[in-house]
């Protein structure tokens, strides 16, 4: 009995062993992905704050006032003009749209082969294989 019992204490210090070891890489692990989320999430600031300055520059650029002196300097070259309201389309001019119809003749053959029992698109990929 002393013998088992000396070979069950032995058995249950080598797992105990195991599971630290376990733990401990587990914990590890755990430890580095949590680092890296961090780096990512510093990463993804910097980006966005960077966006932002980038959005603040575009919308400062794209103002009239910024852009009118541009165009008369190099008027002469780009040979603009200002838009005149006939140059518009109107309401009248664009097509109706078009009526669409169902094709009743090849729904109602549809539902009839499928109620005779055959399947349309399996004899369709038979016929492709």
């Amino acid at each position: 009995m002393s013998r088992f019992l000396h070979r069950l204490n032995l058995l249950l210090a080598a797992l105990s062993v195991f599971a630290v070891v376990a733990v401990y890489s587990q914990k590890h692990f755990a430890e580095l992905t949590a680092e890296e989320i961090t780096g990512i999430e510093r990463v993804i600031a910097k980006q966005q704050a960077d966006l932002s300055i980038l959005k603040a520059d575009w919308a400062y650029l794209n103002q009239p006032t910024q852009i009118q002196p541009i165009i008369e300097r190099h008027n002469d070259l780009l040979n603009l003009q200002v838009a005149a309201a006939a140059q518009f389309g109107q309401f009248g001019d664009l097509p109706m749209r078009p009526e669409q119809r169902l094709d009743t003749d090849a729904l109602n053959s549809l539902f009839e082969t499928i109620e005779a029992g055959d399947d349309p698109l399996g004899s369709l990929l038979e016929g492709l294989l």
